[in-house]
């Protein structure tokens, strides 16, 4: 039926569906987030609170690790305006996904949420295995973040799990344009799907950006968790390449999370006779991020592949210079010589010559720090708010006016 202006005033009416797409019920599952360490959990939590800003009420569904406890406990907290709700697991395994369902639909009897997000492909499958079991659809997004796309691709024991998970998800986003084209492959995404980019917020009022002075001329690092696919021996290679009379240190900022690969990054930095200049931190509060980074000639993102390093964005806000291998979402968002870098990965030698142009040049390094800079400023807060704010409201407006019975999956 179509609305009216009022007889007397000619004014319409109010339009109480927007006001309730803007306060709807979200529930967002993700196995990681903080005070679990990583990208993604940081990610998870900015998105949290970003939805709690546009006036949803939001509850995060995670997991907690805990041996001790009984499996499907649920522990839930008001974390700055955002419910976080953890349930308890003994270990990562298959029937985490049956857990996370089972408490997502104790959440939904009480509060009826109006759209599901998982966030980290496998982190979908209990949201849509959650609305089927509900008998009501409400629409379900299924967010790429990294290497769920490259698990889909190289391992077959996950690949039933994340293509039902594409396929059967009302909307696909991703931080990169690449990951939805490799997706593409497998599953038609055309029309359901976007790419909405990290946000990274701005160095807070009075604090220092990045300049190169004594206290960190020469030292190259990253920052964040080692993970394999950020190839910590290939940083080691290249750094080892770099002319001596340049380089003063290499910094890696994180701790490593495969036992294997920290053994061989160690292994080579004693080959390479590097022991004096190479510096593991082990973990630190996030808050120390930026005190790392300022002790950087140059950060390094030498990874096989990516979604969109937050840590990268973090030093490109700071005006740190750029070095990155040429994947994912670094090749998209990064101009060579402009904003960065960029280096075949798998190139040590390619690597080496990048580090020591900016080590040995001070002007390029001062162009890069602008560059870096300027590129932090179009990936504002306010427009990956303004991506997510679009897209709830499109499936919220298409929720409010389709309730039916969830299809069998």
């Amino acid at each position: 039926m179509f609305q009216r202006p009022d007889a007397e005033t000619g004014e319409m009416p109010p339009d109480h569906t927007k006001d309730a797409v803007r306060s709807a019920p979200i529930c967002l599952v993700s196995e990681m987030y903080p005070p679990t360490l990583g990208g993604v959990a940081g990610a998870a939590r900015r998105l949290a609170r970003l939805l709690h800003s546009l006036g949803h009420s939001v509850h995060v569904v995670t997991t907690i690790d805990r041996s001790e406890s009984p499996e499907g406990g649920v522990e839930s907290r008001d974390e700055d305006g955002v419910w976080v709700h953890r349930v308890s697991q003994k270990r990562p395994s298959n029937s985490t996904k049956f857990l996370l369902r089972d408490a997502i639909l104790q959440l939904d009897d009480r509060v009826g949420f109006q759209l599901f997000q998982g966030f980290f492909l496998p982190a979908a499958h209990p949201c849509l295995l959650a609305v089927e079991a509900s008998g009501i659809w409400r629409p379900v997004i299924a967010s790429i973040r990294g290497n769920d796309v490259i698990t889909l691709k190289d391992h077959p024991f996950h690949r039933t799990t994340i293509l039902h998970s594409l396929e059967h998800a009302d909307w696909i986003t991703s931080v990169n344009a690449a990951y939805l084209d490799l997706v593409a492959e497998d599953v038609e995404v055309s029309g359901r799907s976007s790419v909405i980019r990290n946000g990274v917020m701005p160095v807070p009022a009075g604090a220092p950006m990045w300049r190169l002075d004594q206290s960190n001329r020469g030292r190259v690092g990253l920052v964040g968790e080692l993970r394999k696919v950020k190839d910590i021996p290939l940083l080691v290679r290249g750094y080892n390449g770099v002319p001596a009379s340049l380089r003063s240190g290499l910094l890696l900022a994180g701790f490593f999370t495969d036992p294997e690969e920290e053994r061989w990054a160690e292994t080579l930095v004693q080959e390479f006779g590097l022991g004096g200049e190479v510096t593991l931190t082990g973990p630190f509060a996030h808050g120390e991020v930026f005190d790392h980074l300022r002790r950087m000639h140059v950060y390094v993102q030498c990874s096989a592949f990516e979604g969109l390093p937050n840590a990268l964005l973090e030093a490109a806000s700071l005006g740190v210079p750029l070095v990155a291998t040429a994947v994912g979402g670094m090749a998209e968002v990064l101009d060579h010589e402009v904003s960065g870098l960029l280096v075949p990965h798998g190139d040590p030698a390619a690597l080496a010559g990048a580090l020591a142009r900016i080590l040995g040049d001070d002007g390029l390094a001062a162009a890069l720090s602008q560059g870096a800079r300027a590129l932090a400023a179009e990936l504002s807060p306010e427009a990956e708010r303004a991506d997510w704010s679009a897209l709830y409201d499109r499936l919220l407006g298409q929720s409010a006016e389709s309730v039916q019975p969830a299809g069998s999956f």
